[in-house]
C-alpha cells in the first residue's frame, strides 16, 4: 500500500499518521483503516500521537491486524455471562433509546440519569462502568455515526449536522476532523456501507474498556 504526501510516496504494509495530515491512499486492494481517539487512551499513545507518518513492517502490520480481528470477534473475560450485571437487564436499552430520541438536541446528563431512574452522580457511574465510556464521548460517538448515515444518504453537511445534534456544519467538520483525521464532506460521494442503524459498536461488557475521557465534563453535551 502507498501513502502520498508532502514527504512523497511511502511504501509499506502499513502506515500510522497523526490527524490532519494531508494525505492519499494508493492501494490495488482494499484496505483496513483504524481510527483512534487519542482522548479515550489511559495507556502510551505516543504511537499515535507522533507528528511524522511511520511505516509500519509486515510483522507489525500482520500483528495488527490480528489484534484487530481478535478484538472484533472474540468477548473478553468478564463478559455479561460470567458475571453480574451491574444495572436491571432493562436500563441499558432504554437509556440507548432515550439517547437515540434526544440527539438533535443538547443531551443534558440530568435528563438522561432521569430517563435512566438515577441520581446524576450514579448514573454517571453506572454508564461508565457499562459503556465503559464517559457520557460526554459516548454521546459523541453517536452523533458521528448519526451523521455519517445521514451522509450515506447523500445529505448535505448542514443537514447531517442538524439531524446529529451539531451546531452546525462547521461543528461537525471540527469534530470529525479531531476524531478521525479527515473531513467529513467527501463521504457524500463515497459508498458507505453502515451495517448497524441504532446502537454504537460498543458491546455491553462491564469494564472491557479501560478508557478515559480527559475533556471537561458539562450539562449538555455538543
Amino acid at each position: 500500500m502507498k501513502l502520498e504526501g508532502a514527504w512523497g510516496t511511502l511504501d509499506a504494509p502499513g502506515h500510522v499518521l497523526p490527524a490532519g495530515v494531508p494525505h492519499r491512499i494508493l492501494a490495488a486492494q482494499p484496505v483496513r483503516m483504524l481510527f483512534v481517539d487519542t482522548n479515550l487512551l489511559t495507556g502510551d499513545a505516543s504511537l499515535c500521537s507522533k507528528p511524522h507518518v511511520r511505516a509500519l513492517t509486515a510483522t507489525q502490520a500482520t500483528a495488527l491486524e490480528g489484534e484487530l480481528m481478535d478484538w472484533l470477534e472474540k468477548p473478553p473475560s468478564g463478559a455479561p455471562d460470567e458475571r453480574p450485571l451491574p444495572m436491571e437487564s432493562g436500563r441499558w436499552p432504554a437509556v440507548l433509546e432515550w439517547l437515540e430520541q434526544a440527539l438533535e438536541a443538547p443531551v443534558r446528563v440530568e435528563d438522561a440519569a432521569a430517563a435512566a431512574g438515577l441520581s446524576r452522580s450514579h448514573f454517571m457511574h453506572w454508564f461508565r462502568e457499562a459503556s465503559g465510556l464517559s457520557f460526554r464521548a459516548f454521546v459523541r460517538w453517536l452523533r458521528l455515526q448519526r451523521a455519517v448515515r445521514t451522509l450515506a444518504t447523500g445529505a448535505t453537511l448542514t443537514e447531517a449536522a442538524h439531524l446529529a445534534g451539531f451546531a452546525d456544519s462547521a461543528h461537525l467538520s471540527r469534530t470529525f476532523v479531531a476524531t478521525f483525521g479527515v473531513p467529513p464532506a467527501p463521504l457524500r460521494s463515497a459508498h458507505i456501507v453502515c451495517t448497524d442503524t441504532v446502537r454504537p459498536p460498543i458491546s455491553y461488557w462491564p469494564g472491557a474498556l479501560d478508557v478515559k475521557d480527559r475533556s471537561q465534563q458539562g450539562d449538555a453535551v455538543g
